[in-house]
């Protein structure tokens, strides 16, 4: 994939969410500017911040490097306009066990 299509597919995760980058750069505890960056393919995302962002938005590493076209999203609403970076913190926590959950359930179908 290339590293536009991967940007695109950040930007339309975020706006699918209905976060603003601003709320996204608070969770990741970044600049807001580095976010914009990200997304529209002038910088590089490091792999701390790749994982921290599939955990939010409940995808695979693959799914976000264009890798998979394969995505579930997790039924988690990002509905509060007040949400904090905090709030991200913890929805990420419990998105990143329900992919668990959800990755063992597929290795035990398998066996």
């Amino acid at each position: 994939m290339e590293q536009k299509e991967l940007h695109l597919r950040l930007k339309k995760l975020r706006k699918d969410c209905k976060l603003t980058q601003d709320q996204m750069a608070k969770y990741l505890g970044v600049d807001q500017t580095l976010i914009t960056k990200l997304e529209n393919g002038s910088r590089a995302m490091s792999v701390t911040i790749m994982d921290q962002l599939c955990s939010l938005f409940g995808c695979t590493e693959e799914y976000l490097l264009g890798q998979s076209d394969t995505y579930i999203p997790l039924n988690f609403a990002f509905r509060a306009n007040g949400i904090q970076g905090e709030d991200l913190q913890s929805i990420a926590a419990v998105n990143k066990i329900a992919m668990n959950i959800r990755y063992m359930n597929e290795k035990f179908k398998e066996e």
